[in-house]
């Protein structure tokens, strides 16, 4: 059932009302539902859509353009700033200014340095370049004298230590005392943000680049490069994020929320957002009507979109790419987001970005199977990735009548119904090739069997999810650092699914909220009863007083597997997808067989056609995954 935005325009509609409308078919336990769990996970999801909130202020004393080179200066609101202390810090003070032409001595004095015998002052005559034209040492009377000098340019005075690493530089009024555990970091940003300084915050919360308090090269420093000017505050022990003057480039939603005492918090994926997330906002906001922040994320995929088609695995909101892995699954997602906001908006502005993605796809299909690959890079074809693929042509020819989409999406059901199925266990594979059991592979091919009428596939491909399921679960606070999560707990027995099975050794079970709203999805259109699968959904998500559903409910830091206690993107849309209309995404085909499909093969028939040769991954472990986190 395709959601047009004339029929079921949910903004418009009383969330009470379409709860309850929902509730006789889909068995959502009526109680939870009534606690606001989907207007919560709705609100939270708008909110991945802006900045990160950090909670210092701080601004630049000016807007400076993208051309300026030269010192940077701001502010801090120290008010803002948590639990921090001053500290007395080395200084040289000159007597007096001293200009180009000056001749004469050169004096001033020096305080709060320890064992002064291993500092020395230099001065610099910068002309074409900087000339050092005196060092001299510090005077036990706590003066410092060069004799006399002539400056014929540029004069700059400097107090280093025994490893030329310079300490203060000299003027007439420095600062003696300065905020002792943060710093401004000063950014460049051109291609990507570049690092400029390191300077102080100064106890009326100034910060410049005059006054640094940590220069990483020798020399003299004059400034920043040309480029976007940002500043962070930053604490120097564990150097986390706690303010920044940045404002996000791309439309993109976050995929996590990280607590700020988390360990992981300095990895920059609280500005990180996957394709695959992307995707799953818009197909949410066109469920919930919201045009702007479905409109404004393709937007910014399409801006970002490669010439060949393809998409990056994930972008940072401030500067664009965060890497240059390409997965099939994930950009085959993105292409199905935008046949569903068109259907939903009827605006084509972004078929274009569709159908490019099409294109791309079309080059990673094997001649001999039909299967889509992982990406260029790779050799392997994933389960999961062709059934994303598969809906994505499916849909994509529906709305545009191309037989051609329709003919690439009947070649990869085939490929997944032969080279993919696991004949001996009824089951699906991780991939052509590969074994290995996840739990997605399963859900999501349940749901794909049924798409396509194969519902005598999806009783055993369902019947094979018992294996991943995890029961009296718990979600407890842990400072360990492979389990790390201080934020989010309940006293709630849960019950959900994990991700992986056979073929992944020490695979944790773990409560994986995400793929266990992919089977809920699942036993919602078979008319199974769910209600102790979303309560515990809902016991996670109120651990958030904001809204988020936790992507697991413990933290599991050894590699490979890396999963953490952070509100998700995946998990908060697919529940609410799933809560507004299990059909909202991946209905059934409207006719089997259109558009010159092969024949389809007998259940006897599976897994007898040959096989063709792939090479493996070198680590597997994640390679299933379309969002691959």
């Amino acid at each position: 059932m395709k959601v047009k935005i004339n029929k079921r325009f949910i903004i418009a509609i009383p969330i009470v009302t379409l709860l309850m409308s929902l509730l006789p078919v889909y068995t959502v336990p009526v109680a939870s539902a009534n606690e606001g769990n989907v207007y919560k996970s709705l609100n939270w999801l708008q909110k991945q859509t802006d900045p990160p909130s950090y909670p210092v202020q701080l601004s630049l004393a000016q807007n400076y353009s993208y051309d300026y080179t030269g010192h940077v200066t701001g502010t801090v609101d120290l008010s803002s700033l948590p639990n921090y202390m001053s500290e007395d810090v080395p200084l040289i003070r000159t007597n007096q200014n001293y200009s180009t032409g000056y001749k004469g001595k050169i004096s001033g004095v020096w305080a709060n340095v320890e064992l002064p015998e291993n500092y020395s002052v230099i001065v610099y005559d910068k002309t074409d370049i900087d000339y050092e034209i005196a060092r001299v040492g510090l005077k036990s009377d706590g003066t410092w004298n060069t004799g006399k000098l002539r400056i014929n340019g540029k004069p700059t005075i400097v107090l280093v230590d025994s490893e030329d690493n310079i300490i203060a530089y000299a003027n007439s009024n420095p600062k003696e005392q300065i905020i002792n555990e943060y710093e401004v970091w000063i950014y460049s940003v051109s291609d990507m943000p570049y690092i400029q300084a390191k300077v102080p915050i100064e106890m009326n919360g100034n910060f410049s680049t005059e006054t640094l308090s940590n220069n990483w090269e020798n020399g003299v420093f004059y400034g920043v490069n040309a480029g976007e000017k940002i500043a962070r505050v930053v604490r120097v022990a564990d150097e986390k994020v706690f303010g920044t003057t940045a404002l996000p480039k791309y439309q993109l939603i976050r995929s996590y929320h990280v607590p700020l005492d988390d360990p992981d918090n300095t990895a920059g994926i609280d500005s990180r957002s996957w394709i695959y997330d992307d995707a799953l906002a818009v197909m949410a906001f066109s469920m919930s009507g919201d045009y702007g922040r479905a409109s404004g994320i393709l937007s910014s995929l399409t801006q970002l979109q490669n010439p060949d088609g393809s998409l990056a695995f994930s972008y940072d909101i401030y500067s664009g790419p965060s890497d240059t892995t390409k997965r099939s699954g994930s950009i085959a997602w993105v292409g199905d987001a935008v046949v569903k906001y068109e259907e939903t908006f009827g605006d084509a502005s972004y078929r274009g970005l569709a159908t490019r993605i099409a294109d791309y796809l079309l080059k990673q299909q094997d001649p001999t199977t039909g299967s889509i690959r992982g990406g260029p890079d790779v050799g392997w074809y994933s389960t999961e990735h062709n059934i994303d693929a598969y809906f994505f042509f499916r849909n994509l020819g529906y709305l545009t009548g191309n037989e051609n989409y329709m003919n690439t999406a009947n070649e990869i059901q085939n490929a997944l119904l032969i080279h993919h199925w696991n004949h001996d266990e009824e089951r699906f594979n991780q991939g052509i090739g590969d074994p290995s059991a996840a739990l997605d592979t399963n859900s999501w091919g349940a749901i794909f069997l049924e798409a396509i009428g194969r519902f005598d596939l999806s009783e055993t491909a369902t019947a094979y999810l018992d294996r991943f399921e995890v029961n009296n679960a718990s979600m407890r606070l842990s400072g360990d650092a492979n389990s790390y999560n201080m934020s989010y707990q309940t006293s709630a027995p849960l019950f959900g699914y994990k991700p992986y099975g056979a073929g992944y050794p020490g695979a944790p079970d773990v409560v994986w909220t995400e793929g266990t709203w992919g089977v809920i999805n699942l036993f919602m259109r078979q008319g199974k009863d769910t209600s102790h699968l979303v309560n515990s959904m809902f016991a996670m998500q109120n651990a958030d007083p904001e809204g988020g559903l936790a992507y697991t409910n413990q933290g599991y830091a050894p590699l490979p597997y890396k999963l953490h206690v952070w509100p998700a993107v995946a998990s908060t849309a697919w529940q609410y997808i799933t809560l507004m209309d299990p059909r909202g995404i991946w209905d059934e085909d409207r006719e089997i067989g259109t558009a010159g499909a092969a024949d389809v093969p007998e259940e006897e028939e599976l897994g007898t056609a040959k096989e063709t040769p792939v090479e493996l991954p070198d680590n597997p472990t994640f390679y299933n995954s379309t969002d691959g986190r």
